[in-house]
């Protein structure tokens, strides 16, 4: 039996996904979809107001565009919550999440990844399946995307999305993830296939969340699946350092807040007099290179 939990925008959307849930679920269910077209609160909020309203031993909160391609799947969910060290399942996820503001998709050596991804540029979609362990029904990961995750309802009881922090529509699976991560194992799962038809955005918002994560979880991060030593872990910091620059140059954030950012957090257990330099002559090639091209507009 699973509570299948969904934060609705757009009611032809749902109307498709419920069709498709009542095909292929397989098992008892209920579907608690939850209109935000109007009151946009942030999906935390929604997604705890659903759990609560759930009947039924396993919770499944997913987005709403999205199509199962397997069916009985329902009962697939079944078996891996089966495992009382699990916590969480996803179809997407990383296998370290350090303390800088990154996503979940910057891992230290792989991505677990299982999912077929639509595109809206007319390139075809294409099933991608990316794990450290070919083969294997699910890899464990310290966190995972947000487009489906399924949990037990006890460990729902014990960690609830957190609301007061994560208001929009971002943070909240990387967060979550955490939080379970306390207690439980976390896991990418291989037997189930899903249809993915957004691409999502790493917008402003997206960056801002990912600060409160980093802001929240800085007396626990870094966390990995694997036995890091200083060498790896110091490298990891310094690529996710920038890989988050990176972004904050494709958005065009003011010049100062880059540099304030890359002060605050180049100075840390971290530190490496070469890195330092390297990533400053980085920052600084992105800058006379942005520049100039603005210049050609």
């Amino acid at each position: 039996m699973i509570s299948i939990i969904i934060c609705s925008a757009k009611s032809e959307v749902l109307a498709v996904l419920k069709k498709n849930i009542e095909e292929t679920v397989g098992i008892q269910h209920e579907i608690i979809s939850i209109d935000n077209s109007q009151a946009k609160k942030g999906i935390c909020s929604i997604y705890n107001q659903g759990a609560l309203q759930a009947r039924y031993t396993n919770l499944c909160f997913v987005h709403e565009d999205v199509r199962f391609e397997t069916f009985n799947w329902g009962k697939i969910v079944f078996t891996h919550l089966e495992d009382n060290k699990t916590g969480l399942i996803g179809l997407a996820g990383g296998d370290t999440k350090g303390p800088l503001p990154t996503s979940w998709s910057v891992s230290i050596l792989s991505n677990e990844i299982n999912i077929v991804q639509h595109y809206k540029n007319g390139k075809n979609p294409e099933h991608i399946v990316k794990s450290r362990q070919p083969g294997a029904l699910k890899s464990q990961v310290v966190a995972l995307d947000g487009v489906f995750l399924c949990t037990r309802k006890d460990v729902f009881d014990e960690f609830k999305f957190d609301e007061n922090t994560f208001t929009g529509f971002h943070g909240y699976d990387i967060d979550y993830s955490l939080q379970v991560g306390t207690k439980y194992n976390l896991y990418v799962i291989f037997d189930i296939v899903v249809h993915h038809y957004s691409e999502g955005s790493a917008d402003r918002s997206w960056v801002k969340s990912a600060f409160l994560i980093s802001k929240k979880w800085q007396e626990r991060l870094p966390v990995s699946v694997h036995d890091l030593s200083a060498y790896e872990m110091n490298y990891y910091y310094w690529r996710s350092m920038q890989i988050s620059l990176q972004k904050m140059f494709e958005l065009n954030f003011p010049v100062y807040k880059i540099f304030a950012y890359y002060l605050l957090f180049s100075w840390s257990k971290y530190f490496r007099i070469r890195r330092f330099l390297s990533m400053g002559k980085y920052i600084l090639l992105r800058f006379t290179s942005h520049k100039s091209l603005k210049g050609t507009v």
